[in-house]
């Protein structure tokens, strides 16, 4: 097992005169639903439910079809009209504006005053400007929501943390004193939860959040894997709703992963810096990369990534990394100090998601993460990207996103119907959509549940899909049903005469023939799963016709030119699921030679540990003798495509995995090695 070293993200701490505030960004108004505010021509006058008191008036019409059903004068021929229906105030003006009657019709704007701290050094935190933090607190400062902080420990002296510092531990020198010997953590606390408006220094995003010391790194910044992973689970079971972790390491580490599957089995939100390794490339940072962890990269004052900044696919959102002002604390005592790095930028979407707990207490940690980052600003290529993932921190426009009604009712189901036109969709809750003329349907403004989707044909023909929704907006499932030549072979048959044909109660498809003698020869259910076809003709690669039979975790294609064993090929479903997934396994991290492991150079990749030593005790029988040569597991599974790697599958699961050209291998701990449904995935069946 490859043991990670974890070390603090490079923070670049220096003393020094704290740059000048960017100009603070206006905070956004917003206007009121349901209601418009309209001035009339003189002498034209509303009843107190809406209609004006000439009948004859285009205005009367108007108003009834939309639903106004009071109005307030507000002065002369001026009146603040309610509507029964709360439709967006700016939809509702522009419908009333070009009317003959209306001098003018507007929105009904929501405003606030603009709550700036108090604290004096507030204006030197330019972070806090630009992830719109103080319209945030317009909305809420924190309650007492308690985050974790995995690091070097707090400073309990500091005095712009009286109050949010609680009881912790520290597990790296194991006792009960987990205060601060290097300044890290001192720092990162104070960019989550300083008391803000109280007079003294800066302020942290969430003010009232509690922190939750734990210590995991000693004075040098460097811990290890046991310890850190103890800190996961300590803060779990502590209660903490939020970890930040402004730490790590390249390797990937089972004894970590365990860990953060303990949190997010439990609900607990994760969140962790990328890396400071920008200069070097994309790579790979743990715990950043584990799924259910946040990752967040660093961007510089004109929100552009931070030059230091690791980068990649892994990374979730980015936040202001670069000269960052916060508490500080140094053998000489209590301070503050500016410094760059993702440690900086990690603890401020920690902060942020606090604000969001304490928003909403009933959000799920994936609910926050989703909101978090549906709420952000895209300072970088349209949509997600590798630099700042969804974008960059807006905790204003999160806190206001969590806090409507309708936050998480905004998931969607869609597809398309291929093969046959007159396809009715319907919900398993009873609703019904109607594909357009190129066979695409949606189910919008769905709220959270598991959903089952049936896709029912003019001829009775009926396609089955499921579907588990956040009900956020980033919650989005794709389904695909084809009605088209040869989708009969997925339909259930009943059962045959009993003879050659054997028959799947599990399915109800039936095996026989050649492709029954391959599957009994070569490993049977566990290694091919259930048919969940029946034979049917597609074309190969070569543009031929042939016979193919699909099963739970392979395809079957039949070529009775060939002598046994090589008269049924099997399909590339790893490499075909990939490509259906976007992703492109020639972009995956490569490894490298290692004891204990096997390396193929075709592909750059490893095999070791329990994919291993289940890929030698596995393979075609091409020579009949019960051991497995290493041609007979290349035979069965293919080359590998990556190296190990945690992916979160669509029931929320995690599980080490690794992508062969004909499989994927999932280490499901106590319960071994077991293959991939790639069949299933590759057809939607």
């Amino acid at each position: 097992m490859k043991r990670l070293v974890a070390a603090l993200l490079v923070c670049l701490v220096a003393f020094a005169a704290p740059p000048q505030a960017s100009a603070r960004l206006p905070v956004p108004s917003s206007a009121l639903s349901g209601e418009v505010i309209i001035k009339l021509l003189p002498n034209l006058v509303l009843s107190p439910d809406a209609q004006p008191t000439k009948p004859t008036l285009v205005l009367g019409d108007r108003l009834r079809a939309l639903g106004a059903n009071a109005a307030r004068p507000l002065g002369a021929t001026t009146y603040r009209v309610g509507f029964q229906h709360q439709r967006s105030g700016e939809a509702l003006a522009r419908e009333l504006a070009g009317l003959p009657e209306v001098v003018y019709a507007e929105p009904n704007y929501g405003r606030t005053i603009l709550r700036t701290p108090s604290d004096p050094l507030f204006g030197q935190q330019w972070h806090l400007s630009n992830i719109q933090a103080p319209a945030a607190w317009e909305r809420t400062t924190g309650t007492s929501i308690l985050v974790a902080v995995l690091d070097t420990g707090v400073s309990p002296t500091h005095p712009d943390l009286q109050g949010r510092i609680g009881a912790g531990r520290d597990l790296f020198n194991g006792d009960g004193d987990p205060r601060d010997d290097e300044g890290h953590g001192t720092h990162v606390a104070g960019l989550i939860a300083a008391n803000g408006n109280n007079g003294v220094g800066g302020a942290g995003v969430c003010w009232n959040c509690v922190i939750l010391p734990v210590k995991v790194l000693g004075a040098r910044g460097r811990g290890n894997d046991a310890t850190i992973a103890a800190g996961i689970r300590y803060a779990v079971d502590q209660g903490a709703r939020v970890i930040s972790m402004s730490l790590g390491g390249p390797e990937e580490s089972r004894t970590l992963r365990d860990a953060v599957a303990y949190a997010a089995e439990r609900n607990v939100l994760m969140v962790a810096a990328s890396g400071n390794d920008g200069t070097r490339g994309t790579q790979l940072n743990y715990p950043a990369a584990y799924p259910g962890v946040i990752a967040v990269s660093a961007t510089d004052e004109r929100d552009a990534l931070a030059t230091f900044s690791t980068s990649g696919d892994f990374v979730d959102i980015a936040a202001p990394g670069v000269n960052i002002l916060s508490t500080f604390w140094s053998p000489r005592g209590d301070t503050y100090a500016v410094a760059s790095g993702t440690s900086e930028a990690a603890p401020l979407v920690t902060g942020a998601a606090a604000l969001l707990f304490s928003t909403r207490p009933e959000l799920t940690a994936l609910q926050a993460a989703e909101l978090l980052e549906a709420s952000v600003d895209d300072v970088d290529v349209p949509g997600r990207d590798a630099q700042t993932g969804y974008g960059r921190l807006n905790a204003a426009r999160a806190v206001e996103l969590a806090a409507a009604p309708d936050a998480l009712s905004r998931s969607r189901i869609e597809g398309r119907i291929v093969g046959v036109a007159q396809v009715v969709v319907t919900l398993n809750t009873g609703v019904q959509a109607q594909p357009d003329a190129n066979g695409v349907y949606r189910f919008e403004n769905l709220p959270p549940g598991n959903y089952t989707v049936v896709a029912r044909g003019p001829d009775g023909q009926q396609r089955i899909g499921q579907a588990s929704l956040s009900g956020t907006s980033l919650s989005v499932v794709t389904l695909d049903f084809d009605f088209g030549p040869g989708s009969d072979a997925f339909a259930p048959v009943a059962p045959p005469p009993p003879g050659q044909t054997d028959f799947f109660v599990e399915t109800n498809h039936t095996l026989r023939g050649a492709l029954r003698e391959y599957w009994q020869r070569n490993g049977g259910l566990p290694v091919f799963g259930f048919p969940i076809s029946e034979e049917t003709i597609e074309i190969g690669g070569d543009g031929q016709p042939y016979t193919v039979q699909y099963f739970e975790r392979n395809r079957f294609e039949l070529h009775p030119e060939n002598q046994p064993p090589y008269n049924v090929l099997l399909g590339r479903l790893g490499d075909d699921t990939l490509r259906q997934q976007g992703r492109d396994w020639f972009a995956f991290p490569r490894g490298a030679p290692a004891e204990g492991c096997v390396f193929f150079a075709e592909t750059g990749h490893s095999i070791c540990g329990a994919f291993l030593d289940y890929w030698r005790a596995n393979g075609l029988q091409l020579d009949n003798r019960a051991a497995t040569s290493t041609a007979e597991s290349l035979a069965l599974f293919g080359l590998p495509l990556s190296e190990p790697q945690v992916e979160t599958f669509p029931d929320g699961s995690s599980h080490l995995v690794q992508w062969f050209e004909r499989a994927r291998f999932e280490d499901h701990g106590s319960n071994g090695v077991l293959l991939g449904l790639l069949g299933r995935e590759t057809t939607g069946r």
